[in-house]
């Protein structure tokens, strides 16, 4: 049996039954002549050949995937100008799917994945568009004059594991960009790794608590979402306004609608990133994909101050439409219509509204231009490529919150982009590092007077950080109850309990994810499965979870997180081999900063709540041979003067003890800890207050406003009789001296 890589162009008509009931004899014509006049010669002339034809298809084989992708556009291009002088009733529309892969081949034939991908994902393509796989995306990335928007990972029929796809848009403009999905704002939110962005390593938070303390919420489990609650899907509204710069409206009023519809008792709502990968496609498709009983589509129209919305409410399961209605108003009653919109489609579905009356918006404004405003950027925001794009958007949140100081939604958001701004952005924003850090709790503690969901997920990432997972998992059900349709709520609280010692109850929100968006963050849930299989020690399924990332073109801090893992459940496995190699691509990610991976370095991040399951990763990473300290922390010590953790809780619990800072600076320190771990410490003018425990043997230290710290303490034998330098506390970043002076 011979196998190749080769790429594989899939096409097929769209609704090639109902063209050939409608003019049987016309239709076989069209297709015969659009075969061999077009697609015939293209596919010779991009160095391709057909080896399957299908009534309403072909199969076409390429050598390379430049080719296929080029000859793809252009029969589409070509079909499109065929199709321009006929009437709609005889036009003829294409769907391409296209993969790179390893094919069986058989004579004349090709068969294997390799094919059947490509045929799945002509399934998953637009009339007229073009759907190709991952491989293929990141092949041709910046070869060619166009560029790929992601549609996430979809489960397809006959193959086992999600593919990851991407439509391919024709605008020379976006040359060798690769887009991410439209609606998914929520990128990695953890600290960056060393080596990658290093203004996160140094970022100073401070403990505030401007929220309140919610009571612990039920959160519908999946099931209950499944089998007893009508769902509905909100597909991406048109924008059939003159001016095709106003999508932002139609998106903003998509997602809006969307989070007004989630929190009608008795319904549930897919997020809009699940529905934005099928626009367009027929409602019984939609439905069979998502498992979605109705599908609310629709348009808005604005002209100057006038606006006009249509709406239609559609059963999946018939296609038939159960509602209709349009909605006229002016700019200024935008919000009004909103919730007539809901109003309207909770009375046709005949379910009730929250108190009778139509939902809220949290942390929302009655202030159409502030509105307007952070439509505008949330619009930039959630399709930024460059650090001038970037300051554009935190422009608009700007503009939006000068225009109401009390649009809570607006200043999260801006906080989220503060938290967001690498070096770059903040540069082009004329910021520094230290002012763009603090403007993310100043604009934080301006977005608690009305809070919103994004205000509530920066606030619990904040205190995972900070070793507070009681306290992020009790405000992120709150964050569920204002929108049940974010995604990013279910996998926040993963996180959280995942740390916060509770891994049996991460699967539970892992699936309400995926029930709400079935296509999106898959690495980011594989990661949180295997960390909360890791932490029930199934270490043999932590690694195939983790095992199925993609691990090569993924995120370089979710590579950082899920390979600390992984090294260590290898470790605990035996496997050593594989345990050398993921390390070796762990030192890649992290870069020279640290002088390679430590377990120093995994404490300050791997932040959980019970000493059991951080000695459970460290022990994991000991025998898989992951140093304690990085060569930059251990250099001058010797390990013979360590002290253990049981010495350093009697040298430090208690007691007073004072020095200095050595290294990155030399600054005066005084310290106190008491006999229950808490700490007050000034070093240099400044003064703080925290918390801290010996962990292994490690002084951990959490501060409000600061990433976790871990250190070993060593004897210095270099010490100076009359000086206070008798012992070496050794960070990741940062050295002291001191002694013990009471």
């Amino acid at each position: 049996m011979d196998r190749k890589l080769s790429a594989i162009l899939a096409a097929d008509v769209v609704g090639y039954s109902a063209l050939m009931e409608r003019d049987e004899a016309g239709t076989f014509e069209r297709l015969r002549a659009g075969r061999k006049e077009l697609f015939e010669p293209e596919i010779a002339r991009h160095h391709g050949h057909i080896f399957k034809l299908m009534g309403d298809g072909m199969l076409s084989e390429f050598g390379s995937v430049v080719d296929a992708v080029e000859c793809a556009v252009s029969l589409q291009r070509g079909l499109s100008e065929r199709n321009a002088s006929l009437p709609e009733a005889e036009q003829i529309q294409v769907r391409i799917g296209i993969n790179l892969g390893e094919v069986i081949v058989d004579g004349d034939d090709r068969y294997g994945d390799g094919v059947n991908i490509a045929a799945r994902l002509q399934q998953l393509a637009e009339p007229g568009g073009i759907c190709v796989s991952g491989k293929v995306a990141k092949e041709v990335e910046r070869k060619l004059a166009f560029t790929f928007e992601s549609m996430g990972e979809q489960r397809v029929k006959n193959i086992t594991e999600p593919v990851r796809a991407y439509r391919v848009l024709l605008d020379p403009a976006a040359a060798g960009k690769t887009l991410h999905a439209r609606r998914q704002p929520r990128a990695w939110r953890f600290p960056a790794a060393a080596g990658i962005l290093v203004l996160a390593l140094g970022l100073a938070v401070a403990w505030w608590q401007p929220w309140e303390r919610p009571a612990p919420l039920a959160v519908p489990t999946v099931s209950e979402a499944a089998d007893t609650r009508p769902s509905l899907v909100v597909l991406p509204f048109d924008n059939l306004s003159d001016d095709k710069e106003q999508e932002y409206l139609a998106n903003g009023f998509t997602e809006d609608l969307t989070t007004a519809l989630a929190r009608v008792p008795g319904l549930f709502v897919f997020s809009p990133n699940a529905a934005s990968a099928y626009k367009d496609k027929d409602p019984k498709e939609i439905a069979a994909a998502l498992g979605v009983r109705y599908l609310l589509k629709g348009s808005i129209r604005r002209v100057g101050d006038d606006m006009r919305i249509n709406a239609q409410l559609i059963d999946g399961s018939t296609s038939r439409h159960l509602w209709a209605e349009r909605f006229d108003g002016r700019w200024a009653d935008v919000f009004a219509l909103q919730d007539s919109v809901v109003s309207s489609i909770a009375g046709a579905l005949q379910l009730r509204l929250v108190s009778g009356a139509p939902a809220t918006r949290a942390g929302g404004t009655s202030n159409p231009e502030a509105y307007e405003a952070y439509l505008k950027g949330m619009d930039i925001y959630n399709r930024i490529n460059t650090p001038e794009e970037f300051a554009q958007a935190v422009k608009y949140f700007q503009q939006a919150v000068q225009l109401d100081p009390d649009f809570g939604a607006a200043y999260a958001q801006l906080a989220w982009a503060y938290w967001d701004a690498d070096v770059g952005r903040v540069v082009v924003m004329g910021l520094t590092t230290d002012v763009a850090q603090g403007k993310i709790y100043e604009t934080l503690e301006a977005a608690a007077r009305d809070p919103s969901p994004g205000y509530y997920q920066l606030v619990a990432e904040l205190m995972v950080r900070e070793h507070d997972s009681d306290d992020a998992v009790t405000v992120l059900l709150k964050s569920v109850a204002l929108d049940p349709s974010d995604t990013w709520n279910y996998l926040s609280l993963a996180n959280a309990l995942n740390f916060n010692g509770r891994p049996k109850e991460v699967l539970s929100y892992l699936d309400a994810a995926a029930r709400v968006d079935p296509n999106s963050w898959m690495d980011y849930r594989r990661y949180q499965a295997g960390l909360a299989e890791f932490g029930q020690e199934k270490f043999e399924d932590a690694v195939r979870s983790i095992e199925k990332m993609d691990l090569i073109s993924a995120d370089p801090r979710a590579k950082f997180y899920a390979l600390q893992v992984l090294i260590s459940a290898y470790g605990h496995l035996g496997r050593t081999d594989q345990a050398a190699a993921a390390l070796e691509t762990l030192r890649k990610v992290v870069g020279r900063v640290d002088r390679g991976p430590s377990q120093l370095m995994t404490q300050d991040y791997m932040v959980f709540k019970n000493t059991a399951d951080i000695e459970r990763l460290l022990a994991g990473l000991t025998k898989a041979g992951v140093p304690e300290l990085s060569a930059l922390a251990k250099a001058g010590m010797n390990p013979k003067d360590r002290l253990t953790g049981a010495e350093i809780k009697s040298l430090m619990f208690g007691h007073e003890t004072r020095g200095k800072l050595v290294m990155p600076t030399f600054l005066p320190m005084q310290r106190t800890t008491s006999v229950d771990g808490a700490v007050s410490e000034t070093v240099g003018q400044r003064s703080r207050v925290g918390t801290s425990w010996v962990q292994g043997d490690f002084l951990c230290n959490a501060f409000p406003r600061e990433l976790t710290s871990c250190g070993a303490i060593f004897r210095n034998v270099f010490r100076t009789p009359g000086r206070d330098d008798g012992y070496k506390a050794v960070y990741r970043g940062d050295q002291f001296e001191f002694s013990v002076v009471k």
